[in-house]
């Protein structure tokens, strides 16, 4: 099966260099003092590097097989843009060590993950797993651009990694996916996959979470009630989610179906004037 097209014509993809520094007012606990989701986000962080890379890897292998010329620009920009945000959370990953998170062994675990994974993994089958993270990424950074509530309980310095690093992940949202499409990578692989990335994601951020709290002296049953309060309770990010999850499972889903293109024009305004 392959997908209808979008409703929403794609947004142009801006690589954009940044060069964020997080000083000693930033606080370990970055999310309005919160242990759990700052621990929670700083889960996230310690897999985007590796991970940017891989997925940068497993587009590129298709490149030379696309004759959309529009979708090979597509691709230059989506190889740009998450080649700065791998760099960008090296840094944040390295001030989160500073910090008393145990980032170096996730990472390193992270690390060996991957190259297995490139080694049993057929290329479709990277791909197929490319988009499913994609869509998870998407979706969350859906949550950040539309809810102030949510963006601005971040430290300023924090948030604004964040914010750019939702902009982008809005702007290519759908280039992997459409990839997959033209390679003709098939409805029942992507949505086999994603059941089982799903599974993966979740059990691999709530143990890191819990590992990184553990680590900072912090893992309380207090902190869990706080943070799964803030998450999936009130203003709940995370429970926001499952319709936007639950849209891939139809067959003729595409990620530009959901038009939030207003949500990161101002902050595409910002970024275009601090450079």
């Amino acid at each position: 099966m392959t997908a209808q097209q979008p409703i929403a014509e794609q947004p142009a993809i801006t690589v954009r260099r940044m060069d964020f520094r997080f000083g000693g007012d930033t606080p370990a606990q970055f999310v309005d003092g919160n242990p759990f989701v700052s621990a929670f986000l700083a889960a996230l962080s310690s897999v985007f590097p590796e991970g940017e890379r891989f997925f940068i890897d497993a587009v590129r292998h298709y490149r030379d097989q696309l004759d959309d010329d529009e979708l090979q620009e597509a691709v230059r920009g989506f190889i740009g843009q998450e080649a700065h945000h791998g760099r960008e959370h090296d840094t944040f990953n390295a001030w989160l060590a500073e910090q008393g998170y145990p980032i170096a062994d996730k990472l390193e675990r992270v690390r060996e993950g991957l190259d297995m994974a490139r080694r049993r993994m057929s290329p479709r089958r990277q791909l197929a797993t490319t988009i499913a993270l994609e869509h998870f990424t998407a979706i969350m950074a859906h949550q950040l651009l539309a809810h102030p509530e949510v963006n601005e309980r971040l430290h300023p310095e924090v948030r604004e990694l964040f914010m750019w690093h939702a902009v982008e992940e809005t702007e290519h949202k759908a280039v992997a996916f459409d990839v997959y499409q033209a390679v003709d990578g098939g409805y029942w692989n992507r949505v086999l996959t994603m059941l089982e990335i799903t599974l993966l994601f979740w059990l691999d951020t709530i143990t890191t979470t819990a590992n990184f709290l553990r680590a900072r002296g912090e893992n309380k049953p207090g902190n869990w009630l706080r943070g799964i309060g803030f998450l999936l309770g009130r203003p709940g990010p995370l429970r926001r989610l499952i319709p936007e999850y639950l849209a891939w499972f139809r067959p003729g889903f595409h990620p530009w179906q959901h038009d939030n293109q207003a949500l990161i024009r101002p902050w595409q305004q910002k970024l275009s004037d601090a450079n």
